[in-house]
């Protein structure tokens, strides 16, 4: 599993524990992550991420998540979005 997103998503889930959280500051940046990537591969980017890298589409399992922190009330807001993109729990 891989975080792509802005600074506050891959730091956020950098200190929840997933150590591969990069904050995708340039199309270049994100280009150069998804090279090494299968089309199995899980990821988590935020809206504004998946905008600049159309090529996100050819990977199955991708879940977005707004840009703006605000949006989340707590923790299980993002927990359920994984849980329904995936089917299963995973534990934050």
């Amino acid at each position: 599993m891989i975080v792509l997103g802005n600074s506050n998503l891959a730091l956020g889930l950098r200190l929840a524990g997933f150590k591969d959280s990069h904050h995708v500051k340039t199309r270049e940046i994100g280009i150069s992550l998804l090279r090494s990537l299968d089309e199995s591969e899980f990821i988590i980017a935020n809206i504004s991420v998946i905008e600049m890298l159309p090529e996100l589409k050819k990977f199955r399992n991708v879940v977005s998540v707004p840009d703006d922190a605000k949006v989340f009330d707590s923790i299980d807001d993002l927990k359920e979005i994984i849980r329904t993109a995936v089917g299963i729990d995973i534990v934050i």
